[in-house]
């Protein structure tokens, strides 16, 4: 009898058949086990999938990891992010690294958008109504970033000496000193330019290279040459505008003072956020992780009331609304010993129109049935 003619027993067999089936078992866990580097990601359009390579480089972690216990990340929406130390920054920025405050709610389609935009280096504008956490939402992604916020409120007679800087005089001689921006440009960080449609023409106009890719700083104000006066931009640097308006002028009458910006400028925007009042039961968590005294009960109905003045406000029967901010100030009057009528109108209702007022309060007696 040959090789070939020889005969297996069975349970040779049966021993073979089991061990290439545990092999194969093994190989497939351990492929579901490592997380593929790479994402698949649909682009309709043309009906195919790309590869996008999520593996973080040094210094990026990512965003599942660095917002996990806060919100969770589909798979095909995870992406690195660049984490930052003091020592990535100048000592001067240090100081406006903020901290991270854990009873801030985020919303994670404004986190993954805003992240995503800030590691493509975009300029974002974000607006939306008073209050509802527009740079809130900056402030906190900085600090969970470790980036440094550097806020500037616009105002209609702003100078351009508080963006650019100015000339001053020191011990017999003039002396440039950077404006805030300027030191934000040079040295790394996030420019909130907050109120920005309220700025100046002219000042706005003055950040409009800055706004291109790859664009610079001009100070036309500095003394020295064309090259003195040129500021390349440190690669951490970013810029998010944040404002009631898209800057094409207030379409409800609620904002005084905004301008329509240059229609060059808003071009130069490539992520456009609309940041709106959180959904009722995000607003009520949000309540009570600040004033877990007052009740889980207690925070409903007083969100079932600022829900009601806003739908009034935005139907004109009101000209004001009842924005987060007012909230927590309400809860936090309540907290000290006023009564819940008593915070509401040191609030809010002592801001409206004897007819407006009247229309809150019958808004009130629909959630409490009385006011007293």
């Amino acid at each position: 009898m040959t090789t070939a003619d020889k005969v297996v027993p069975i349970e040779d067999l049966v021993k073979s058949a089991i061990k290439d089936a545990m092999l194969k078992r093994t190989e497939l866990e351990t492929s579901a086990s490592t997380p593929s580097p790479f994402v698949e990601v649909e682009v309709s359009s043309t009906e195919k999938t790309i590869s996008v390579d999520v593996r973080p480089k040094e210094g990026q972690m990512m965003l599942s990891r660095l917002f996990d216990g806060l919100f969770s990340v589909p798979k095909n929406m995870d992406f690195p992010v660049s984490i930052f130390n003091d020592e990535d920054f100048h000592e001067s920025m240090h100081e406006f690294i903020p901290p991270v405050d854990p009873t801030y709610v985020l919303d994670r389609t404004h986190v993954i958008n805003v992240l995503k935009g800030w590691e493509a280096k975009e300029k974002i504008l974000i607006y939306g109504p008073t209050g509802a956490g527009k740079s809130s939402l900056i402030h906190q992604l900085c600090a969970h970033t470790g980036r440094p916020f550097v806020r500037v409120n616009s105002t209609g007679d702003m100078d351009s000496s508080m963006i650019f800087g100015n000339q001053v005089a020191r011990d017999g001689a003039t002396h440039w000193v950077d404006g805030v921006v300027t030191e934000c440009v040079k040295h790394g960080g996030v420019f909130a330019w907050d109120e920005w449609d309220v700025t100046p023409p002219e000042i706005g106009m003055g950040l409009q290279w800055l706004l291109e890719d790859k664009g610079k700083l001009f100070l036309k104000e500095m003394p020295g040459t064309s090259k003195d006066k040129y500021v390349i931009p440190h690669e951490n640097f970013l810029i998010v505008a944040l404002g009631n308006t898209k800057g094409q002028g207030d379409e409800t009458g609620a904002h005084a003072g905004t301008n329509v910006q240059n229609t060059a400028t808003l071009d130069r925007f490539t992520t456009v956020l609309c940041v709106d009042y959180l959904p009722e039961a995000t607003e009520v968590k949000m309540l009570l992780q600040q004033f877990s005294a007052l009740g889980k009960e207690a925070c409903e109905k007083l969100i079932k009331f600022a829900s009601l003045i806003r739908q009034g406000y935005t139907t004109n029967q009101l000209a004001l609304t009842l924005s987060p901010r007012s909230l927590l100030a309400i809860c936090r009057k309540i907290t000290t010993g006023y009564t819940l009528a008593n915070a509401c109108q040191l609030v809010y209702f002592n801001k409206l129109s004897t007819t407006h007022e009247r229309v809150a309060k019958e808004l009130y007696r629909k959630i409490y049935g009385t006011f007293s």
